[in-house]
């Protein structure tokens, strides 16, 4: 708590809305040469996936994966709180699943939304393994890069800027 400046925090929410930014830029830009080609081969993908309920679930990615915490990221009050910055980015991770299953789900399911329990317990169990592995790893290192010649220059950065 020493090392960590809320400088150090607001970099890391600029970087996530980079990450925001560049997500929203290549979904667009992927649906904009689509609707553009007007393929015939093309087209289904996009009407699976705005109608029979998964329309609502493509707004709400257009909503909480872009607009809300683009909107959020433009503040200095969100980049400089630990506590909504981690908030703000668990939300982001949670809707990035929700589009990968927004990607995938409509083909198996053309009937219209459907929401198995294995949807949920298989990023959840895969999830649990991941953190449970790096958690792990984790207790036998140093959380500081002790020998970098440039750690010095990193704590100077964040009395300059806080």
């Amino acid at each position: 708590s020493d090392v960590v400046q809320p400088s150090h925090f607001h970099d890391l929410g600029n970087l996530l809305f980079a990450f925001v930014m560049l997500w929203a830029y290549v979904s667009f830009s992927q649906f904009l040469i689509v609707w553009s080609a007007n393929l015939p081969e093309e087209i289904p993908w996009y009407l699976r996936r705005t109608t029979g309920g998964w329309q609502w679930i493509g707004l709400s990615l257009a909503a909480l994966h872009f607009f809300l915490p683009f909107l959020l990221l433009l503040t200095r009050f969100v980049k400089r709180r630990i506590e909504t910055l981690s908030l703000l980015a668990a939300g982001i991770v949670v809707m990035r699943l929700v589009d990968l299953f927004w990607l995938v789900a409509p083909a198996h399911h053309r009937d219209g939304f459907h929401l198995d329990w294995m949807d949920l317990a298989a990023p959840i169990a895969i999830g649990g393994l991941w953190v449970a592995m790096f958690v792990r790893q984790l207790k036998g290192r140093p959380l500081l890069p002790l020998h970098d010649p440039r750690l010095a220059e990193a704590f100077g950065h964040a009395r300059g800027h806080g």
